[in-house]
């Protein structure tokens, strides 16, 4: 049989309700696999119990940990992919991260539910069958890493959280999902485009993020900016535009070569500096600032600090950004 690892974290797929009707965490890996007995008849499992915390506990960290465990579970050639089971708040980042950093080409899925186990129509169970399907495709292969949830795959680097609650929370816009699960077969739509890897950092760069808002002004920015520092995210307006106060703030920054990059508030579409005048983006950039395409604040924030932690160049990182971290 297909041999295929999974890796429990946690999160709402594995929470039950308490006596006062709060999920809390209380199912393990090997329970979800207990309760769908047909999963162990069509595959051979390899069950690590890497944690059982909500996913708002996960941090850069963590994921860096789950990052070395990955890939030396794919030490195993026998191992057909590998099936993370983790909370649906930060599942796009913990996927984000391990895309740039696992450079195996087997499947990588991670899968969660907006339901937990205590609900009669949970999705917990039908998203693990799916990701079963999908780890065990020969078509899976060289897609980087993957999210299953809602009979859809998304890319990790495409995909946002949309809905606090809904099952059809997530969305990859107008790049679409990679494919879809029918009636038990995989059908797959397209291929990503791969993202930049990196070697495993021996640490993470400390980056932090700033929303930008109407009658912003750079003091706010600068008080955030420590010694600790090592880059700064400001998620600005439609395009990558912020108020024109906050523009001798991130010249400030960015002479002390600390790079600072723009993304965008709204969910989908890229940022650019097209805009000329006081706090456009061509002004920003004017003043050091860094555009990253369509990527994410919080991934941006990810790659940051992998790149950094690795001591990547500033001229190579404005390459990388440039591209939207595809490679």
């Amino acid at each position: 049989m297909n041999k295929i690892k999974l890796i429990a974290t946690g999160g709402t797929i594995a929470m039950r309700k308490d006596s006062f009707g709060k999920a809390v965490p209380a199912v393990t890996g090997h329970d979800l696999l207990e309760s769908m007995p047909e999963l162990r008849e069509e595959a051979f499992w390899d069950i690590e119990e890497f944690s059982n915390v909500a996913s708002c506990n996960f941090n850069p960290e963590r994921m860096l940990q789950l990052a070395h465990q990955v890939n030396e579970s794919f030490a195993d050639p026998e191992c057909q992919g590998i099936i993370i089971t983790h909370g649906t708040d930060t599942l796009e980042e913990t996927a984000y991260f391990l895309d740039l950093t696992v450079k195996d080409t087997r499947p990588v899925i991670l899968t969660a539910s907006q339901r937990d186990a205590s609900e009669r129509d949970s999705d917990g169970p039908r998203n693990l069958q799916n990701s079963m399907r999908i780890a065990t495709d020969p078509h899976a292969k060289e897609r980087g890493v993957l999210i299953a949830l809602n009979e859809e795959i998304h890319a990790a680097r495409d995909v946002r959280k949309l809905h606090t609650s809904h099952v059809d929370a997530f969305s990859s816009g107008e790049m679409g999902s990679l494919g879809s699960i029918d009636n038990g077969e995989v059908l797959w739509h397209r291929k990503p485009e791969p993202s930049v890897k990196f070697d495993l950092p021996g640490k993470l760069a400390k980056v932090i993020i700033c929303k930008g808002y109407t009658g912003m002004d750079g003091r706010m920015l600068e008080c955030m900016v420590d010694s600790q520092v090592e880059a700064v995210v400001i998620e600005a307006f439609g395009r990558g535009n912020l108020p024109p106060e906050v523009v001798p703030s991130i010249g400030k920054i960015t002479a002390g070569n600390i790079p600072v990059v723009i993304t965008s508030r709204c969910l989908f579409g890229r940022t650019s500096p097209i805009y000329g005048y006081p706090g456009g983006g061509a002004d920003l950039q004017r003043h050091g600032a860094l555009f990253a395409g369509d990527l994410s604040t919080e991934k941006v924030r990810l790659l940051l600090s992998i790149a950094l932690g690795q001591n990547v160049s500033h001229s190579r990182l404005k390459e990388i950004l440039s591209r939207g971290g595809v490679k």
